[in-house]
């Protein structure tokens, strides 16, 4: 096949690609992330690139999206744009992955630290005539009855010149009741393991030293699989249609993994061989990507997961960098859409524990729910798309430099940006200020409809000024295109708003239709817990305006942070807590909300932008 280059601009980045090859293919070979929120279908529109030559000519969905001056100028979707020739782009910085604000932090509590990965120093007496035992068993007398022998070649192999060339001072490395590796001297405090919460949109790595549990370094970056689209669906899609979809995805994420150790390990000053075991967690697509299994099951009902209890397999076979003996533990999942990660959640917060009726929500493209009340668990998944992560939105992005992240509404529109640069879009706790924020003051009407300026006459001048007109109806603009860093107008419309309550009605149907299986209602929740990124930034008070929380007492309400990362530290550092997870996953029962009678009628109601009732 005939093969061109395409020259990106600025960087002067070039790059050899197949003829056909759309523009957003190319960019990710040359290691440019462009937003694709859409997984490359053409519908969100945030991929644009200003194409010079040869490129072929603009498709339908690209005209409906750009209008004729935009397309003249050489604008156009890189997602459907193909290489035909020897190609020149000029790749605009909105329209590039910028570094994203990613949680790392989470609730926190005292375990006792009991790792399945330990080592042992030993001091061998030297063979003698007195003493004629064979090398191994010298090994496995020190170690005593509850070791098992090495049931690897290579251990036994290396065991001859190792005692010998280190003077019979030796430390054993124990995984679980065996045997894995001995090293020469002293080696005992140097022992590390990798916490990993491998999420949709971001992955967190704790590396923790094992002998005390503590955490040695941080590291984070975007999960690259979002080329593929920021949500799990979209990835899904690709992964049952494309021969080797899920392998590739999970060769995705272990090269991720392979850069965090990498970047962590530097930071903590220790060498990747002293990391033995790799505890991730993450939500069941995550989990069967990542070993490079196929989801197929979950592509339909009643999304079967191909497994649920824990997997153990060897971190080489997967093609993670670190000791040559190292294993990865896959946390369990609960099933369907409900996985490792909210096992994490209820680890980490002792759900399975709680006295009372309490709450877990992780709101994001998938938001788990977790009802408990006096150890009897309750977890659903509802799809509430990705509008909260910044996608679906027109002008929305993630929790990134250039975004907004808190916006209020007086006699004009004041906003936050985070970063010091001019606002270039609209993150998820943005996006529920503004909506909240225009209800209030009467831009928005309960039902969701965006009024028009003849009908809020009352609205101070300056915030009725910006319910404009666009050739697909009204829209608010919340940002000028003078004051903008895309030099656009960073705008709500009518889809957005309806975006929002799409998102926001899910959630909250499925907390209520939860509650409803222990016979209660959202008004008795004694503890809310907000899990992940979204929960930690978003603004409690407006979240309750528009009816995506219960209105409780803002003091019930409790941010929680990255929770399912602290998981899986705390199962990393003890195996008492790993065996706790393992009953967690078998004792949660999963609901299925759209076979539930009445979810529907309750998530219809909950798409109304108002507070809900505590007995609704």
């Amino acid at each position: 096949m005939a093969a061109h280059t395409v020259l990106f601009h600025p960087g002067e980045k070039a790059i050899s690609v197949p003829t056909g090859s759309s523009v957003l293919q190319a960019a990710a070979r040359a290691g440019l992330s462009l937003h694709s929120p859409c997984g490359g279908q053409g519908r969100c529109g945030k991929c644009l690139v200003q194409v010079k030559s040869g490129c072929d000519e603009a498709k339908p969905v690209e005209r409906q999206l750009l209008t004729e001056e935009e397309l003249a100028q050489g604008w156009r979707l890189a997602c459907q744009t193909r290489v035909v020739g020897t190609a020149e782009v000029t790749v605009p910085a909105s329209s590039l992955v910028a570094e994203h604000h990613i949680m790392v932090e989470g609730v926190g509590r005292e375990i006792l630290v009991q790792p399945n990965v330990r080592k042992v120093a030993l001091r061998l007496p030297p063979p003698s005539r007195d003493d004629p035992r064979a090398d191994l068993s010298r090994v496995m007398d020190a170690l005593g009855p509850g070791v098992q022998t090495p049931t690897s070649l290579d251990v036994l192999q290396r065991i001859p010149g190792l005692l010998r060339g280190a003077d019979y001072r030796v430390t054993a490395l124990i995984v679980g009741d065996a045997l894995v590796a001995l090293e020469p001297g002293d080696t005992a405090e140097h022992a590390y393991g990798l916490a990993v919460d491998i999420g949709t949109t971001t992955l967190v790595a704790y590396l923790c030293h094992l002998p005390t549990g503590r955490v040695a370094a941080v590291a984070s970056e975007l999960n690259p699989q979002v080329q593929y689209g920021e949500d799990v669906i979209s990835r899904l899609q690709m992964a049952v249609s494309q021969r080797e979809g899920a392998s590739h995805l999970g060769r995705l994420v272990a090269g991720a993994v392979n850069e965090l150790i990498g970047r962590a390990a530097a930071q903590a000053g220790v060498s990747r061989e002293a990391i033995y075991e790799l505890v991730i967690v993450g939500n069941t697509c995550m989990s069967h990507f990542f070993l490079g299994v196929s989801p197929t099951g979950l592509a339909g009902v009643p999304f079967l997961p191909a497994f649920r209890s824990p997997q153990t397999v060897r971190a080489a076979d997967l093609g993670i960098e670190a000791h040559r003996e190292a294993r990865v533990l896959m946390m369990p999942n609960i099933g369907g859409f409900v996985g490792a990660d909210t096992v994490g959640v209820i680890l980490a917060s002792e759900l399975d524990r709680a006295k009372g009726l309490q709450v877990a929500v992780d709101i994001g493209t998938n938001g788990e729910i977790v009802v408990a009340r006096d150890g009897e668990l309750y977890a659903c998944s509802t799809a509430a798309g990705p509008a909260f992560e910044g996608a679906g939105i027109s002008c929305g992005m993630r929790a990134a430099a250039g975004a907004i992240d808190r916006v209020a509404i007086d006699d004009d529109v004041s906003y936050h940006v985070l970063g010091d640069v001019p606002p270039r879009g609209l993150c998820g706790s943005g996006l529920v200020d503004a909506v909240a924020e225009m209800v209030k003051v009467g831009a928005i009407a309960e039902s969701g409809r965006l009024l028009k300026p003849e009908e809020v006459e009352s609205l101070p001048e300056k915030v009725r000024r910006r319910l404009a007109w666009n050739r697909d109806g009204i829209e608010f603009i919340l940002v000028w295109p003078n004051q903008s860093g895309t030099g656009r107008a960073l705008s709500l419309t009518a889809r957005d708003i309806r975006e929002t309550q799409l998102a926001k009605g899910a959630i909250y149907a499925g907390m209520a239709l939860m509650l409803g299986e222990l016979g209660a209602r959202p008004g008795e929740i004694e503890r809310l817990l907000l899990a992940g990124a979204f929960g930690n930034y978003i603004r409690r008070e407006s979240a309750m305006a528009i009816g995506l929380l219960p209105a409780l007492d803002v003091e019930r309400i409790e941010c929680i942070g990255n929770a399912a990362g602290v998981g899986a530290r705390l199962a990393l550092c003890s195996v008492s807590e790993r065996r706790r997870a393992a009953e967690i996953a078998r004792r949660v029962s999963r609901v299925q909300l759209s076979e539930r009678e009445g979810f529907y009628d309750r998530f219809a109601n909950a798409m109304m932008l108002r507070p809900l009732p505590a007995e609704e």
